[in-house]
């Protein structure tokens, strides 16, 4: 039962997202790291995370019902009404845990609790603006990450790459079920392309460990397309997952640039407890 909820949550990707407040929280702590509020914005980062993935699949009943019977809610192993019940608890937990930051992180989750609702219940059905969607939430999330300190534009020059490299990833998700999906395959290429150009024109100036890590980050998102040769659904389900888990690579190329390595090294850290999970649990 417990794994079921795990499935439910997709709890892998939840470290991706504590990556991207990583991101956003050091590079708002040039001078003092307040870890303090470090804890809540996670909790309300996860706890967001946790509640959209549950709904996405309350939402979603009667298509995995017919594509993917043997998830949590269609094989019965939790009920449609506890998944409800679980993404609103969560959703009100996000809220109260971003409060104890303040006024402006509690504004930015909101807008994030709208935004993924409106996903889950219809926006997710219109694929431009679906993507869009996702990247907007993604890009928030790091906003979040830094809204203990007052706004400032250099956090959303920073965050840029991140909702372009989700545009990337939520364009081939789109076609998950697609045994050879051309189209957003080159789209997925292109936006990973505008992604990586960007950090470069972004952290010209960093030294030789930023550019070691970012070769790493281009090795992982071109590598697979050019050795896994079968085309089928679960070969988009393998390069999906391993471009999500590359999330925290990006980030810490970028808390490396703007901040300074020992805190890109926490943030990388994310994907360790990550790929663990992936071994028992399923992340798209």
């Amino acid at each position: 039962m417990i794994k079921s909820y795990f499935q439910l949550v997709r709890f892998p990707g939840i470290f991706t997202a504590f990556s991207n407040i990583l991101l956003g929280f050091f590079l708002s702590s040039e001078f003092i790291v307040d870890w303090f509020n470090l804890f809540p914005l996670l909790a309300a980062s996860g706890f967001l995370f946790l509640a959209g993935m549950t709904l996405n699949d309350y939402f979603d009943y009667n298509i995995d019902k017919n594509e993917r019977p043997d998830r949590p809610l269609p094989s019965g192993k939790i009920s449609r009404k506890a998944a409800l019940y679980l993404g609103i608890a969560l959703f009100i937990a996000a809220n109260i845990s971003a409060s104890f930051v303040g006024f402006q992180a509690v504004m930015i989750s909101i807008i994030m609790t709208i935004l993924i609702l409106a996903y889950d219940i219809k926006l997710k059905n219109i694929k431009t603006i679906g993507i869009l969607n996702l990247s907007s939430i993604r890009f928030l999330n790091v906003i979040l990450g830094s809204s203990m300190v007052l706004f400032n534009f250099e956090i959303i020059w920073i965050s840029i790459p991140i909702a372009i490299f989700i545009a990337g990833i939520s364009t081939l998700a789109k076609t998950e079920s697609s045994i050879y999906p051309r189209t957003a395959k080159i789209i997925n290429l292109v936006l990973v392309l505008f992604t990586i150009s960007y950090v470069i024109v972004l952290t010209y100036d960093a030294g030789f460990t930023h550019w070691l890590v970012l070769g790493v980050f281009v090795i992982v998102n071109y590598l697979p397309w050019m050795i896994i040769k079968e085309k089928s659904s679960k070969t988009t389900q393998k390069i999906v997952t391993i471009q999500l888990l590359s999330i925290p690579i990006l980030d810490a190329i970028l808390v490396m640039a703007f901040s300074n390595i020992i805190f890109a090294i926490v943030t990388l850290s994310m994907i360790f407890p990550a790929y663990v999970a992936l071994r028992k649990l399923y992340l798209t």
